[in-house]
Formats: structure tokens, C-alpha cells, sequence
């Protein structure tokens, strides 16, 4: 018997179903129904362009994508490994969410606390109390805490796993650098549980004003 291989990290499920990750369920419902319809032997027109092979493996693919973001559970925590980058250092297949998804519920637990960073740096207790209370978000204002805090592009790069030309991008709030807002959310919340920040203050003061930039 002939073994199909598994779909490799390179590939995103949304790509697979060409829907928008910020597209709610009815819409990835209806993406799935498109893309099962085309690829479908019931569509005469796909083996002008592919083999009854490829035809076959891309329904399996569209399956396979469908279980996952179909699936509200999954669907989160596939959201997750594309936020955090993930998907570039493994295979993430349906078959591993579901049984990280079930590790998880078996637990009764959920995705681990964010880790606590200790920087050393010299303190000033006067911006140390204006960061607290600090309500106005912008990239200008991240970069200045950031590098108040000794923490080089680098550094944060290497912590988090985004490539230094997105955090250059998030900082100077250029949104055509940059991917869609949901992974933009999830970017800025990174860097605020390195630099220690209020993640939800910080996330949604930053994308009020990263909103403007893309009107």
C-alpha cells in the first residue's frame, strides 16, 4: 500500500481551506464546503488541472484541515502554536493537537502560566511607577520601556521566537509589515510578559492605536 505523507509544519490550515484566521466558524464552515466541492471527483474540471492523486491527497488535506479548525477547542489551540510561532520548530498535525487537546482536558488544566522573567537592570522608581500606571500604549512607548529595561531586539527575539523584523515592525507600528491583527495582539502580549508588563492594558491600548494605522 502506498504511504501518503504527512502534511509538514510548512503548511497553515487556514491556507489549506483559504480562509481568514480572523474568519468566524460559519465562514470556515463554508470555506471547507468550497474547498471539498473543488477538489470533489464530482467535479470534472479539477483533473484538467491535477492528477486523481493530487485531487485525492488535497481532499485528505482539506479533511485533515477542517477537523482542527472546525473544531472550537482545536481551533484555540492551534490559534496558540501559530501566535507563539510554533509551527516553525514542529510538526503540528491534527493527530498531535488532539492529543495535546486531550493530555490538557485529562489534566483539567489550561495552557501553562506565562513564565516570569527576572531583569537586571538599574531601577528608577519614579518611571518604575509611571510604567504601572501607564494606561496609553503605543510601539514608541514598548521600545522605550523595553530598552529602559535593558532587553536588546535581539534578546527579545531570541525569547520569544518572533524574528527581529516583526518586533522592528510592532515598535514602529508599521502594519504592513506585519500579519494579521490577531497575530499582532499576540506578538505585543509576548513582549509584555517578557518586559513584565500588564498584558491586557498594554494589548488593548496597542491595537486601539494600531487600528488607526490600518484605516
Amino acid at each position: 500500500m502506498e504511504m501518503i505523507e504527512k502534511p509538514v509544519s510548512r503548511y497553515s490550515y487556514y491556507d489549506v481551506l483559504e480562509v481568514n484566521p480572523l474568519s468566524p466558524q460559519h465562514e470556515v464552515t463554508q470555506a471547507y464546503e468550497r474547498a471539498k466541492a473543488t477538489y470533489s471527483g464530482e467535479n470534472p474540471a479539477v483533473y484538467t488541472i491535477f492528477s486523481e492523486k493530487e485531487a485525492r491527497e488535497m481532499l485528505r488535506l482539506i479533511e485533515e484541515a477542517y477537523s482542527v479548525v472546525g473544531n472550537k477547542s482545536l481551533r484555540i489551540l492551534y490559534d496558540e502554536k501559530l501566535v507563539t510561532g510554533a509551527l516553525r520548530n514542529e510538526e503540528v498535525t491534527a493527530e498531535s493537537l488532539q492529543t495535546e487537546s486531550k493530555s490538557r482536558a485529562l489534566a483539567n488544566q489550561l495552557p501553562k502560566k506565562p513564565k516570569i522573567y527576572k531583569l537586571d537592570y538599574p531601577k528608577d522608581t519614579a518611571f518604575e511607577q509611571q510604567i504601572l500606571e501607564m494606561k496609553d500604549w503605543t510601539g514608541q512607548v514598548i521600545r522605550k520601556v523595553r530598552e529602559y529595561k535593558q532587553v536588546s531586539l535581539d534578546q527579545l527575539s531570541e525569547i520569544t521566537k518572533i524574528s527581529s523584523f516583526y518586533l522592528h515592525a510592532v515598535e514602529d507600528m508599521h502594519p504592513e509589515q506585519l500579519p494579521a491583527r490577531v497575530f499582532v495582539r499576540g506578538y505585543v502580549a509576548q513582549i509584555c510578559r517578557v518586559l513584565n508588563l500588564n498584558e491586557k492594558v498594554v494589548c488593548d491600548s496597542y491595537m486601539q492605536h494600531f487600528q488607526t494605522k490600518t484605516n
